[in-house]
């Protein structure tokens, strides 16, 4: 597109058109210091877009690359995730299985040795494992509790 222009303004526009315009003079042709001085515009103006146009174009294969590179880190870390969740699911397996192989424990212990622990535990872990035991084994485990914390276990698990 600039080179057509370029041949427009050069070649064509200086032509000076006899009459009418239909026929074109046979003298060369002559141009004012103001033309020649325009001429010299249009072409580092023309120049100066194709430097553009080549930056323009350097910058859209940096562009196409960089969404190359994106796009496989993208694929990557999907990738990883997906291996996360699969692992994340083997350690919940895992973790189930201890928790019950824990309660199950916990269900063959004395309630006073068992209270005894819970004694000893945090809240939460003591309810997670209250949870789990049945509703007689917990009724004979929370009266041999320490009283504080019978009553805040007590609570949280709904039966006060």
């Amino acid at each position: 597109m600039v080179r057509f222009l370029l041949i427009i303004v050069f070649f064509l526009a200086p032509i000076e058109l006899a009459g009418a315009g239909v026929e074109a003079q046979n003298n060369p042709v002559r141009a004012t210091q103001e033309e020649l001085a325009h001429g010299a515009r249009l072409r580092d103006q023309i120049t100066e877009l194709e430097v553009r146009e080549q930056i323009i174009v350097r910058r859209e294969q940096e562009l196409s690359e960089f969404e190359q590179e994106v796009k496989q880190e993208l694929k990557r870390l999907l990738a990883l995730q997906e291996e996360i969740k699969l692992t994340l699911a083997e350690l919940s397996v895992i973790e189930d299985q201890a928790y019950r192989e824990l309660i199950r424990i916990y269900s063959t212990m004395r309630p006073s040795k068992v209270a005894e622990l819970l004694n000893e535990m945090t809240d939460d872990d003591a309810l997670k494992i209250l949870r789990g035991l049945k509703s007689d084994l917990v009724a004979n485990i929370l009266p041999r509790l320490d009283q504080d914390k019978a009553v805040r276990l007590s609570r949280k698990l709904g039966l006060l």
